[in-house]
């Protein structure tokens, strides 16, 4: 989705051969779902956080997504219990959390709240978690599309 934003004619020159952008087959039926290509012309005009939900709230969706189940794996996963309060796992634990209240910033109520607003800010390569992001919009805002994909990169590196 990120390539097909930022370089739709160079999607639209890799498909021309192609009937459809995308086809899945189903196990419930014999047909096929098939994504014309059309929907460049809808994804060029929208932009990252356009009104229409084609590009942004797709992505945005899959990232909330991808950032719950590698959050949540990392944490079952014994060798990164000795590396969790490294600034990098912190940082995935609040995009995580963020990411479970409708892809925005959250502290919690009650004792939660004052432990988590205790620990803050929070950085990663520049970007600072702090008390006043509660209530703003995650990813296409705090976080651009790819920058999960460096942070995963950072916290490899860790292990």
């Amino acid at each position: 989705m990120t390539w097909l934003k930022v370089s739709t004619n160079n999607a639209q020159e890799f498909y021309k051969s192609y009937a459809h952008i995308i086809e899945l087959d189903c196990s419930v039926t014999t047909q096929k779902i098939k994504v014309d290509k059309s929907i460049l012309g809808l994804i060029e005009k929208e932009g990252f956080n356009g009104p229409t939900p084609v590009f942004s709230q797709t992505l945005v969706n899959f990232y909330r997504v991808f950032t719950i189940a590698v959050k949540d794996i990392i944490w079952e996963e014994s060798y990164f219990q000795p590396l969790l309060q490294n600034s990098e796992l912190q940082f995935l634990k609040h995009l995580r959390n963020g990411c479970a209240h409708n892809n925005k910033f959250f502290w919690g109520n009650g004792k939660q709240r004052q432990d988590t607003i205790q620990k803050l800010p929070v950085s990663w390569r520049g970007k600072v978690i702090k008390e006043k992001l509660e209530g703003t919009k995650l990813y296409m805002d705090f976080m651009k599309p790819g920058d999960i994909f460096f942070l995963l990169f950072d916290i490899s590196n860790l292990v």
